[in-house]
C-alpha cells in the first residue's frame, strides 16, 4: 500500500476527475498510475530509437497505431 499525501487542490482534482471517469478515487489513481508507468517505457523507447537502437517494423508499429486509435492502450512494441 502506498500512502501519498496531497494538498487541498490537488486532492479536489482528482476526486472531480475521478468522478467524471465514473471511477473510484482509487481506481482512478490505480489508471492514472498505469498510464505514466506505459508513458515512461514509450519515452526510453522513443530515446532508445533516437540513440540509433534497432527499430521496430513499419507493420507493428502500424497496427500498434491503429488499436491504439481504436482505444485499445498498450505499450509501445519493442
Amino acid at each position: 500500500m502506498i500512502t501519498v499525501q496531497l494538498s487541498a487542490e490537488m486532492e479536489a482534482a482528482v476526486i472531480a476527475a475521478a468522478g467524471r471517469h465514473g471511477q473510484s478515487i482509487d481506481d482512478y489513481l490505480t489508471t492514472v498510475c498505469a498510464e505514466a508507468l506505459l508513458l515512461e517505457q514509450d519515452r526510453a523507447r522513443v530515446q532508445s530509437y533516437r540513440d540509433g537502437e534497432p527499430a521496430v517494423s513499419h507493420q507493428r508499429a502500424d497496427a500498434w497505431l491503429a488499436e491504439l486509435a481504436a482505444g485499445k492502450r498498450s505499450a509501445c512494441p519493442r
